[in-house]
């Protein structure tokens, strides 16, 4: 069977940019929009690595382990970004009762409230968004990237 290339099967949509190159800049689109809302209307914004975590912690992710899953980054990592957003009164961390061991991640007061309004933020980009690609097109965008995918797939090199 002759080997095919990456030219032989390119997606009309990705012949200039990799869907990769496209759906970190739509990332960095949301996040820097993110940014920018959060320093007008709450007078900081956080580096991209806290805002990541600040997004799984308002969906109720608690536990820095499972954090650290989330974010696909070293536990490591996860406990610098933790150690930031306390230090900066945004979290508390508390021990969990089931397992000494663990920790839970609570919001302060202050860190609901910047939740609340990074969630008004992230309310207004899209609708932004909406009128800049259109209603279809982001509803379209929306169910692409929220269909199971399903595992990746494992390239294995064939033996001859």
């Amino acid at each position: 069977m002759p080997q095919r290339t990456a030219t032989d099967t390119k997606p009309e949509a990705t012949q200039e940019h990799g869907l990769l190159r496209t759906l970190v800049h739509a990332t960095y689109w949301l996040d820097d929009g993110l940014q920018a809302y959060m320093k007008s209307n709450a007078g900081l914004s956080l580096p991209r690595a806290q805002s990541m975590a600040m997004i799984y912690l308002t969906e109720g992710v608690d536990r820095p382990s499972d954090l650290a899953a989330k974010l696909r980054v070293s536990k490591q990592a996860t406990q610098q970004a933790l150690k930031a957003l306390q230090k900066k009164g945004i979290i508390e961390m508390t021990p969990d009762p089931e397992n000494g061991r663990q920790k839970h991640v609570v919001f302060t007061d202050y860190g609901r409230n910047l939740g609340d309004i990074a969630k008004m933020g992230l309310f207004e980009l899209e609708a932004e968004l909406s009128q800049r690609i259109g209603v279809t097109r982001l509803q379209n965008l929306r169910s692409a990237l929220d269909t199971d995918w399903g595992e990746p797939h494992n390239f294995k090199r064939n033996k001859r």
